[in-house]
């Protein structure tokens, strides 16, 4: 009957280390967990913040002149559109990996 009870509370011992440990695990992935949402949220945030009324984010597709460009937006249509001359002029390659900021309200 001795023996019985020993080994019963040795196994409770034993699951409640195991439970420790199990619990120490949980609480680092919850603060990991909450890092990164953290880092989502600011990433969609700033996403957001760059596709305000007038702008949109997209890729150059391709150069049809000097100064105009197919780009295709994040949300789907493409666009022609134009560059300003002072950003041409800077010598800068634009393609089709080249991600950018157009201004619809000029």
């Amino acid at each position: 009957m001795a023996d019985n009870r020993e080994k019963g509370l040795q196994d409770y011992r034993k699951k409640l280390l195991e439970h420790k440990e199990i619990d120490g695990r949980l609480k680092e992935l919850r603060e990991q967990l909450k890092e990164l949402t953290k880092q989502y949220e600011k990433s969609e945030n700033d996403l957001k913040a760059l596709q305000s009324v007038g702008q949109i984010v997209g890729e150059v597709l391709k150069q049809l002149t000097e100064e105009k460009f197919i780009v295709k937006a994040t949300n789907g249509p493409r666009y022609v559109v134009g560059c300003r001359r002072q950003v041409t002029e800077r010598g800068q390659k634009y393609t089709n990996i080249t991600s950018l900021l157009a201004d619809e309200t000029h």
